[in-house]
């Protein structure tokens, strides 16, 4: 295996976790957003979070790649330093992996945390609208079903 060709991973590593910090924003400004009631600022996030996603493809079209170059195809992420061509890549490999892992576990927080945001006030304006009109409510034929959205209130996700 190449030194080389390793540290060129590892540096692939560390774009693909600023990457995931982006991400990461993204999210953070989306439950911002949401909580604030503004349409078109979780709009345009949601705008970033897609354009986002095609860059992440291309990433796992990339490491696919590399670690087949490298020889790697199967190996786990937590078990990368144990291939590293000498200590000093080891070492390197290690602090790379820890750093990948915290980014991706921020992310994956900030996520969920967005995604909750969202689904309670979705809730809450499903409950809104069931109030304000009981009969097209109990139209949908059971409780609690979601009722069809005025066009105003209508918007783009996509999750």
């Amino acid at each position: 295996m190449n030194r080389e060709s390793f540290a060129q991973y590892l540096a692939f590593l560390d774009d693909l976790g600023a990457a995931l910090e982006e991400l990461t924003g993204i999210e953070q400004e989306k439950t911002r957003f949401v909580r604030e009631d503004d349409l078109d600022g979780l709009n345009e996030c949601m705008k970033k979070e897609q354009a986002l996603s095609m860059t992440l493809r291309s990433y796992d079209q990339k490491r696919t790649a590399m670690l087949a170059a490298l020889g790697l195809e199967g190996v786990p992420l937590r078990k990368l330093p144990a291939h590293a061509p000498d200590e000093q890549i080891r070492e390197q490999a290690a602090k790379t992996v820890e750093r990948l892992t915290q980014r991706y576990e921020l992310f994956r927080g900030a996520m969920e945390v967005a995604r909750d945001t969202l689904e309670c006030n979705l809730h809450q304006i499903e409950k809104a609208i069931r109030a304000e009109d009981p009969e097209r409510a109990a139209q949908t034929g059971y409780p609690g079903a979601p009722v069809d959205l005025p066009p105003q209130m209508k918007t783009d996700f996509r999750a």
